[in-house]
């Protein structure tokens, strides 16, 4: 869709330059007398104007709302192992999390989301809302801190904010709530998880989806003060090598335990497929009615002329013959 003029704009069924070269030759076929050539033209120019399909900018546009009665928790880890390098086909555990954050939204059209990162704290970085693309926008920036800043990895950080959201769908409209929890299970502080099963109650469906592998990843970030990336070292032995970041599966099967939701290996592209066919199942209702912004058709006004002028053609030539 391009800029026309005036908020207006077009889409052009044909591509403008065919249709520029078909309604020129169309023009240099001159037909006699001055008034039967100024029809033809205005039937060309009436021809291409409705190719360019222009449309007008309203406040009215009707749309079929599709409707989800789920609200939709992202738990999303974004410390520093999360930019480990061992997941096939993505940059990083987080690009991945980040892709599969998307599928889920794409395919749970309707519902609210909710997204939730946690580092040394936990950040709300949107209430609950269907706006798609506020959602995404949160997720996109996600990225995280500087090794110089961070404190060290444990899961347990974010309970209480987790906590506090799930409790506030108690008082929404709509209280069947799922939750993923995307984390690669490292915790590098030391101190232990805290329990999650008290919050149980509160989820209908969701996953602990875990990201990286055995054989671990590197870590390569970006260093603002230096503007450019570096690699993550081990300082602990000598000589220092690169750091590595593992999965820690028994953390992820323990999570998923306590909070009643399955433990996904995102070693694939479709094992998080069945989990959110059966919540689009479960919770799909009916589309609603709702006005939107947006653009209008308004070609078919120059459909009526073109119909008349080309019915005058035809009877004309009918008297004629």
């Amino acid at each position: 869709m391009r800029e026309l003029f005036m908020g207006f704009t077009y889409n052009p069924i044909v591509p403008i330059p065919v249709m520029a070269v078909f309604c020129a030759v169309l023009i240099i076929f001159k037909r006699r007398g001055v008034i039967p050539y100024i029809r033809q033209i205005l039937t060309v120019l009436l021809l291409f104007v409705i190719n360019l399909r222009p449309m007008y900018p309203s406040d009215n546009i009707l749309v079929q709302k599709e409707q989800m009665e789920l609200n939709v928790v992202f738990v999303v880890d974004d410390t520093i192992s999360m930019i480990g390098d061992d997941q096939d086909g993505y940059a990083t555990r987080l690009d991945r999390a980040k892709a599969d954050m998307a599928y889920i939204m794409q395919n749970l059209p309707g519902s609210k989301f909710c997204v939730i990162c946690f580092n040394n704290n936990a950040h709300v970085l949107t209430p609950f809302t269907d706006n798609i693309d506020y959602v995404q926008n949160a997720i996109d920036v996600i990225y995280p801190l500087s090794p110089t800043y961070a404190t060290g990895t444990n899961i347990s950080v974010c309970y209480d904010a987790v906590e506090e959201i799930l409790e506030r769908t108690e008082d929404m409209e709509n209280t069947n709530t799922a939750l993923f929890f995307l984390t690669d299970g490292e915790n590098t502080d030391g101190g232990e998880m805290t329990p999650f099963d008290d919050l149980a109650e509160y989820i209908c469906g969701g996953a602990v989806m875990g990201y990286g592998t055995d054989r671990g990843g590197h870590m390569s970030y970006y260093d603002s003060l230096e503007d450019e990336y570096e690699t993550l070292m081990d300082y602990s032995n000598y000589p220092n090598n690169q750091a590595v970041t593992k999965i820690d599966a028994e953390n992820l099967q323990a999570l998923a335990s306590d909070l009643g939701i399955p433990y996904l290996y995102m070693n694939s592209e479709n094992v998080l497929e069945p989990v959110v066919d059966n919540l689009r199942s479960t919770f799909a209702s009916d589309p609603e009615p709702e006005y939107r912004q947006g653009y209008e058709d308004c070609y078919y006004y120059f459909v009526a002329p073109l119909v008349l002028l080309v019915s005058y053609e035809f009877i004309s030539l009918k008297r004629r013959g």
